[in-house]
């Protein structure tokens, strides 16, 4: 592989690689704005231009970073001298002739390209003599989509938006009008940018040009609090930023992962945490008076005796029936792996995972092939691999009618757990217990309603589609009584078994790691980043019986 020196910084790249992305990998930051690693070069914005020395011979011209491509040893680079200098001052002056001056109302104040350039590449002062500036009138706020809205005073044309829909989503909505001074962006006649991509444009706008309707005017971003997590909104487990303000969600934005999302993510992902705010939310242990005939009122308790009830309704349960676990796709695996250790102590057989499918999401990735997925839940895998696969229907028919007790994992783990019917067959348990964050109509049903904690306050693993498992962080800590469900299971586990208490989540991933031959050589503190590939063997089942089942059920 070829070398290159950058500011008297010497690494080896790849042949091909070009002047920006090798200036990264030296840790050297080439300012950019038209240039993007997924998209075509089109060298416009003239932002990277750098000087070149090959084997000792300058190049006459400063040269486009993004253009110019190490293929041979003997390349000295500068970014750093006076001619680099005042060509990168000249550009500022030029796309700050035109821009307006509203960053105390534009939503990407605080994460702007055009702002951090102007302070470290910029000039105090405009040669600009004009009085009006170009303006676009009519073009304020326009709706490109459901999702996008477009701001063309304070485009600068690097036609990132343009490319994106023409070279990754592959629609094509987005297009160059007029010319000269006159050009704006804006969509074909009788399109929309309605892709299911479509807020990626926003993503990958250097300036305020585009904005997302679901954050726009939300929140000032220097108030986010940010942290790595995973999307939730189905089986490809997309890598996420997690932005929120006191417990409060703003948004999802995608985390690069080359190995599973590259840089984007699903319109219908962005939106998945939004049901955190419309659904009702079960804030403390419930537990139902007078035994469980499903029709005396429940009460509001204390964790403690909400605990003993469980315990003393499943040490009651032997010989009267059978005991059951309803698991879910949205149990971390940790999580998944401690309820199929209490369903192990009870001698539970009958254990299921559904998951409803929904519509295909596609997420395009560099030469690699697109990764799909269906299932309506982010880690239905990990889950059966911590030992939730297995059992009856009890969904249909009177499976639930047999159960002296029928522990359910997740009071919100698909459509099911609000449809009537399905609720009233699961009420035909002797002892109904319902571990969850939303108050649902199962919860509501349940002799035992216990309140953990979602995903945004909790830290675990999923298992994607590709059988990649993922780790995620804890955004925020959960209020009042709701406890992350880690904390819960240890405290009622320890009431059946010794070694058992204060569990965190990377306790318990090692020790499965330690246990489950698909997580073998796998530890907490050593996953890398981009996740880790587990030891799944080819015939592993895509659906258990039971989830195949409750899927079809769902989709139809």
């Amino acid at each position: 592989m070829p070398k290159v020196t950058i500011n008297d910084r010497t690494v080896e790249v790849e042949a091909g690689t070009n002047v920006i992305d090798a200036g990264l990998k030296a840790g050297v930051l080439v300012p950019h704005y038209c240039y993007h690693p997924r998209l075509t070069v089109v060298g416009q914005c003239r932002m990277c231009l750098v000087e070149i020395t090959d084997n000792g011979k300058k190049m006459p011209k400063l040269q486009t970073a993004c253009s110019s491509y190490v293929t041979k040893d003997g390349w000295s680079v500068r970014t750093d001298t006076p001619e680099v200098a005042e060509a990168q001052k000249g550009m500022m002056e030029f796309f700050l002739i035109n821009h307006p001056l509203d960053c105390p109302i534009c939503d990407q104040a605080g994460e702007c390209g055009l702002q951090d350039y102007s302070f470290k590449h910029g000039v105090a002062f405009s040669r600009f003599q004009y009085e009006d500036k170009r303006t676009y009138p009519g073009r304020e706020r326009i709706p490109l989509g459901a999702n996008v809205v477009l701001n063309m005073n304070r485009c600068i044309q690097c036609t990132r938006c343009i490319r994106f829909t023409e070279e990754v989503a592959g629609t094509g909505e987005l297009g160059f009008f007029n010319r000269g001074a006159r050009v704006e962006i804006g969509t074909f006649p009788g399109k929309e940018l309605s892709n299911p991509l479509a807020t990626c444009v926003v993503d990958i706008c250097p300036v305020g040009a585009l904005t997302s309707t679901r954050f726009r005017f939300a929140e000032r971003v220097w108030y986010l609090d940010k942290k790595p997590s995973i999307c939730t909104g189905c089986e490809v487990g997309c890598n996420i930023t997690m932005e929120q303000r006191r417990g409060d969600i703003k948004r999802y934005k995608p985390r690069f992962n080359v190995e599973v999302n590259d840089y984007w993510m699903c319109d219908y992902g962005r939106s998945s945490f939004e049901r955190y705010k419309k659904l009702p939310r079960l804030t403390s242990p419930r537990v139902r008076a007078e035994g469980g005939n499903g029709h005396a009122p429940v009460v509001s308790t204390g964790w403690s005796q909400a605990l003993d009830a469980v315990h003393r309704g499943i040490a009651g349960a032997a010989g009267t029936g059978e005991i059951a676990f309803l698991g879910s796709g949205f149990l971390t695996t940790e999580e998944a792996f401690l309820f199929a250790r209490l369903a192990d102590l009870m001698g539970a057989k009958n254990r299921s995972v559904p998951v409803d499918l929904g519509p295909e999401r596609t997420i395009p990735r560099y030469k690699r092939p697109p990764i799909t997925g269906r299932e309506a839940a982010p880690n239905r895998r990990g889950a059966e691999l911590a030992g939730l696969a297995g059992g009856g229907d009890l969904l249909h028919g009177d499976g639930a009618a047999r159960c002296a007790v029928l522990v359910v994992c997740d009071s919100d783990f698909g459509q099911a757990a609000y449809d009537p019917e399905t609720v009233a067959r699961l009420r035909r348990a002797k002892l109904l217990v319902v571990f969850g964050w939303s108050d649902s109509p199962l919860a509501q049903a349940a002799d035992v309603a216990l309140p953990v904690a979602h995903h945004g306050e909790k830290e675990g693993t999923f298992v994607n589609v590709e059988w990649r498992v993922q780790r995620f962080e804890r955004a925020f800590p959960p209020t009042g009584q709701v406890r992350p469900a880690l904390d819960v299971l240890s405290d009622l586990l320890s009431r059946f078994e010794a070694g058992w208490s204060q569990l965190s989540a990377a306790t318990v991933f090692d020790r499965l790691a330690s246990e489950l031959p698909a997580f073998a050589g796998l530890s907490w503190h050593r996953l890398p980043a981009t996740g880790a590939a587990l030891h799944v063997p080819e015939a592993q089942p895509k659906l258990s019986d039971q989830g195949a089942e409750t899927a079809r059920e769902a989709s139809q």
